[in-house]
């Protein structure tokens, strides 16, 4: 079934798919050129710190928003319903958080590398923990994120799935590499009007093939898909309101907050009026996007009642659905496909690119200078652009890995993101706000909330865990007639009780307590229950190496939560003092430089 609808996919949808990685190429070999003369890291990842707010809001929302979410959200809506709309909430949650804290501490820095802040707050080893695992955690997504529009490529085109994923990978960091972060922030602009394009037409066809929303909504009404606001306190249902904001909120926390990509960007900025502005922006067509991809969801599983495209082997992956259906809306419509295969691939572009990006000046900042501490200009641009072959060819490598998993890529993602993200938010959190934490108790406490995690985590990967609340709402394969190809009926063996009695090889042997309780809760809580247990275990560790009298060095490094607000009491403000800013040595070391100015009002 599938290998007939790579026939649909015709010269046109080619043609604008391949236009689209030709203009990305070009936007990073004009860049290389204007930038011929600029041989510096400072224009490498930072652009000189002088690109508009308008481009950098744009840039944060695509790069953030991934062919995980093009393809993946819907996918994950299918199964389990419209919860996930929850998530534009949490973004404007953390958006805040980024405008008024994290923004003036990181922007008066001026840190290469946002962990370059932990040394300073903390020590060198911190930053260097902390950093190896971002970098691990980021390349193992970017792997994910580059699988998906493989597979959405392979699912609907003659392209065989490896070279799919290496064109993926070539293309972003060849255009990477040749600009720099004006060629990834640029080349977002163009990819935000392609995915957000793509979006729309493909929803705004099904609707109209499906008879309009109230057809929609009768549909979510007959499968239990109204999941929005189900409330129930279980931690081991997989969808709630609760595991989508709380869940989500550490995971948004770290990409947005604490990750080199994102801060990156707001360094881009010349200042911190233009960074809040950018950050500010970006929840517009970030939210867009993610509205976009919960309602496609829904009219993927209005589209496809009662004739599962999993159930009736029309694909063999939960990821393949949504480009299934693009190639079955847009048969007739020469171009349209390919227009919603370029979304996905620009959201993975944007990300890649994005990531392979902030990965190389991780290496670089975190590393490489400690090695190699006097390399001229001249070789810190090759090494840097070397760094970014190296990890787009790792990527390449590793979503080649995930392509021969079976499971599914959206639930590894998030396992993964939660897991990593645990430990990094706690960090962030107990150095921004918490000056009295010294480095020997977050040493010993992250690396213990972030074992008890992936304790939790793994035994529920490989021991009998009690999985109903996981499950995938109800689907049916009893009614498949197949309009592309023309009146033929499929008859089916596979309904909706087979799906329901099917378990999977981890509940052969008997579940214990721990399979029905512990490791049974959502994968959505990994986060939380990583940076809760870090920071419990942070203060545990405190009693016995000491809590840190805040001094003026650890104030400077730390941002008061209420204490930038005279509406406070004087005695509740009095404990934070920000009378300067802090400037960076060469060894890294805190000095005084000029009275700050840059309060929020």
């Amino acid at each position: 079934m599938v290998e007939s609808l790579k026939e649909n996919f015709g010269v046109l949808d080619f043609a604008l798919f391949f236009g689209f990685i030709a203009l990305s190429l070009g936007v990073g070999g004009i860049f290389a050129f204007r930038d011929r003369k600029k041989k510096s890291t400072e224009n490498y990842y930072f652009g000189e710190r002088k690109i508009s707010p308008v481009a950098v809001a744009v840039s944060i929302s695509v790069s953030y928003v991934s062919a995980v979410t093009v393809i993946g959200v819907p996918a994950d809506v299918y199964l389990h319903g419209n919860a996930f709309g929850w998530h534009p909430l949490v973004v404007l949650i953390i958006d805040f958080i980024a405008i008024a804290y994290h923004i003036p501490l990181f922007h008066r820095l001026k840190v290469l590398s946002v962990f370059e802040y932990l040394e300073m707050r903390f020590h060198r080893y911190v930053r260097r923990i902390v950093s190896g695992l971002e970098i691990l955690n980021m390349t193992i997504y970017m792997a994910v994120a580059t699988f998906l529009p493989a597979l959405a490529l392979y699912t609907v085109t003659p392209l065989d799935l490896r070279w799919t994923i290496a064109l993926t990978s070539i293309t972003c960091t060849v255009y990477t590499s040749l600009g720099g972060m004006k060629a990834v922030i640029w080349a977002d602009v163009i990819q935000a009007f392609v995915m957000i394009a793509g979006m729309i037409a493909m929803f705004i066809l099904a609707l109209g093939y499906l008879g309009g929303f109230r057809a929609v909504e009768e549909s979510m009404q007959r499968g239990g898909r109204m999941t929005l606001f189900r409330t129930d306190p279980d931690p081991r249902i997989k969808y709630t309101v609760w595991s989508m904001i709380f869940g989500i909120s550490i995971n948004a926390y770290q990409a947005l907050l604490c990750s080199q990509a994102f801060v990156q960007r707001w360094l881009s900025c010349e200042t911190v009026r233009k960074a809040r502005i950018a950050v500010a922006s970006s929840f517009i067509p970030l939210a867009l996007m993610n509205i976009f991809a919960t309602l496609i969801g829904l009219t993927v599983y209005a589209y496809y009642e009662g004739c599962d495209p999993l159930l009736s082997k029309k694909v063999s992956k939960s990821d393949q659905i949504v480009p299934y259906m693009a190639v079955n809306i847009f048969r007739n419509m020469p171009g349209m496909a390919g227009l919603f295969v370029s979304a996905a691939f620009c959201g993975t572009l944007s990300s890649v690119s994005s990531g392979i990006n902030a990965l190389s000046a991780l290496a670089y900042s975190d590393f490489i200078v400690v090695w190699w501490p006097n390399m001229s200009q001249h070789q810190s641009i090759w090494i840097s652009k070397a760094s970014t072959f190296f990890f787009g060819t790792l990527v390449m490598i590793l979503a080649y890995l995930v392509s021969l998993m079976s499971s599914n890529i959206l639930g590894i993602a998030l396992t993964i993101c939660g897991l990593f993200a645990g430990p990094t938010v706690a960090i962030f959190i107990m150095g921004v706000f918490m000056p009295w934490i010294n480095y020997k108790s977050v040493l010993v406490g992250s690396c213990t909330g972030f074992l008890f995690a992936s304790w939790i985590a793994i035994s529920a990967m490989v021991v009998p865990v009690d999985e109903s609340g996981w499950q995938p709402l109800p689907r049916s394969a009893d009614n498949c007639t197949f309009l592309e190809d023309g009146n033929i009926t499929y008859a089916s063996n596979y309904t909706t009780a087979a799906l329901l009695t099917a378990q999977s090889p981890r509940q052969d042997g008997q579940i214990g307590f721990l399979g029905q309780t512990l490791f049974a809760i959502s994968p959505y809580f990994y986060g939380l229950v990583g940076t809760i247990s870090c920071i419990f275990a942070t203060y545990i560790s405190s009693i016995f190496t000491g809590f840190e009298k805040p001094s003026s060095r650890t104030k400077r490094l730390s941002v008061p939560i209420i204490g930038w607000s005279k509406a406070y009491p004087l005695w509740m403000r009095g404990y934070f003092e920000f009378d300067a800013p802090v400037a960076r040595s060469i060894d890294s070391s805190v000095k005084e430089k000029i009275p700050l100015t840059d309060r929020l009002s």
